[in-house]
């Protein structure tokens, strides 16, 4: 990440549109009155200095104690009803020859859905984990009268898949296995994915969830040996899961917008990879956690995050293809500041506009601050870099498919969370931008999360696509600009 970047990217931070302040503002004064409320002390007078009719000869070593032991299995889940309403008018082919479109202002989402998680105890050393998760979602019911395409509703109508499911043990004192479904967490970033490449995500609604609930869990052997500060983790991914991309002609990937005269419908077919010898996965991780600050190594060669395309139209196909990835991770403390960083090499990517595969280095720094009570404060900038860079991959280049990439691509994270009420409101603003100087667009969101009752919460909020300022160059940010919507969860958990 050059100085140059670097001081263009912190000078734009004071010179963000309207639309941003304006939303800020509003959460911010939404959190001061919250606050204000909250520091508002009771009156304790009026209770007695005794209490009457408690006898003092009574003695708790006269209850008997009744030690009941844990049961050997467990079973806990959660059902939520989700919904979110769009503000702003804006329709979407939903097929080539559509005319017309689907509007999407209004009730978009009227999803029932469930999660159980079943452990079992085998012995004192292993245990089974077997979750997984069912949704249906009724507004495509609701709103039979639109002509919804079969991708969207075969991305969002139904779904039925497992999540965690393995068995988890000790080999030794000092080797431990996990084999089957299961997620692995790399890097210290808490929203932008730098050394973080294990898990694909899902990304039918972006800018809606954190990363941390949107990863997929992939079926893999992972044994992790521990030695004084250090841990070593090795793992043989042999599921070739990939990402879930929003549904071609639906409301978060307008292709015909996004890919002018390169969009058959339907679209052109994303190849599941097979999970085959082939396509086998490899992965390595050294920990090291000290006092006040920890480090990290990673080595990996795992499918990529992104598509490319194979052949020619109109029988070419989006395939995903492995990349080779050496990274590392590190943070600090040092009072109420904590500062992180993240750099990666990646190898073997694969791009339309070029025939050969390029390199690319990710690098992220951040820092977090938590001397404001209840709060964080948290700031996160990336840049990706792509080596030996062909001035074709950032336009329209004649007779492929667009990649629409920059040799540098710089994302902005800021987030700040404040609790309140004893932890039960809590409140997270945050803005993603992407440019040096935030001209790529991104987006904005803000939400209120309340326990209203044990086992039951609800999540309120806000989210605002931010368009860009050079339209051209990134045609997919500006394509779902105007899905910005209110969303509403509530879960109950039992």
């Amino acid at each position: 990440m050059s100085l140059f970047l670097v001081q263009e990217h912190f000078s734009a931070v004071f010179k963000v549109n309207s639309k941003i302040i304006k939303l800020s503002f509003i959460c911010l004064v939404l959190l001061s009155s919250l606050q204000a409320q909250e520091t508002i002390e009771a009156d304790p007078s009026g209770f007695g200095e005794e209490l009457d009719g408690f006898d003092e000869s009574f003695e708790l070593n006269e209850v008997a104690q009744v030690e009941e032991e844990p049961s050997a299995y467990t079973l806990l889940g959660n059902i939520a009803f989700k919904t979110n309403y769009g503000y702003v008018n804006h329709k979407v082919k939903a097929y080539k020859s559509d005319s017309v479109g689907i509007e999407y202002a209004g009730f978009n989402q009227a999803q029932i859905s469930t999660y159980l998680q079943f452990d079992a105890k085998l012995s004192n050393t292993w245990k089974i984990r077997i979750s997984g998760d069912a949704f249906y979602d009724a507004i495509y019911d609701i709103n039979s009268q639109n002509n919804y395409n079969y991708e969207i509703l075969d991305t969002y109508q139904t779904q039925l898949r497992f999540d965690d499911t393995y068995i988890q043990g000790s080999i030794t004192k000092d080797l431990d296995a996990k084999i089957g479904r299961q997620i692995v967490v790399w890097g210290k970033s808490d929203s932008i994915r730098i050394t973080d490449v294990i898990n694909p995500l899902d990304n039918r609604l972006p800018g809606l969830t954190d990363i941390q609930d949107l990863r997929l869990s992939t079926s893999m052997a992972k044994f992790d040996y521990y030695t004084g500060d250090w841990s070593f983790s090795a793992m043989a991914i042999f599921e070739s899961r990939i990402f879930l991309e929003a549904a071609p002609r639906g409301e978060y990937f307008p292709v015909d917008v996004v890919f002018p005269g390169f969009a058959p419908d339907p679209f052109i077919q994303l190849k599941q990879p097979a999970s085959d010898l082939n396509n086998m996965q490899y992965a390595f991780a050294a920990n090291g956690v000290f006092s006040g600050w920890d480090l990290s190594f990673y080595g990996a060669d795992v499918l990529d995050t992104r598509w490319h395309l194979e052949g020619t139209l109109p029988n070419a196909s989006r395939v995903v293809s492995k990349v080779q990835m050496l990274g590392s991770a590190f943070n600090i403390v040092k009072g109420s500041w904590l500062f992180k960083s993240e750099v990666a090499f990646l190898n073997g990517l694969k791009y339309n506009s070029t025939k050969d595969k390029k390199a690319r280095v990710d690098a992220l720094i951040g820092v977090d601050y938590m001397g404001v009570i209840n709060t964080v404060l948290s700031l996160e900038v990336a840049n990706r870099h792509i080596l030996n860079y062909e001035s074709q991959m950032s336009g329209l280049p004649k007779g492929v498919v667009p990649d629409y990439v920059e040799e540098d691509e710089m994302q902005t994270a800021i987030r700040v969370t404040h609790s309140m009420q004893n932890d039960t409101l809590n409140a997270t603003i945050l803005l993603s931008t992407f440019g040096h100087n935030w001209q790529y667009g991104g987006f904005f969101r803000a939400s209120l999360e309340y326990d209203v009752r044990d086992a039951l919460v609800m999540n309120f909020g806000v989210i605002d696509y931010l368009d860009t300022s050079i339209k051209e160059d990134k045609p997919f940010i500006n394509a779902i600009s105007n899905n910005d919507k209110f969303f509403l969860d509530i879960t109950y958990s039992f």
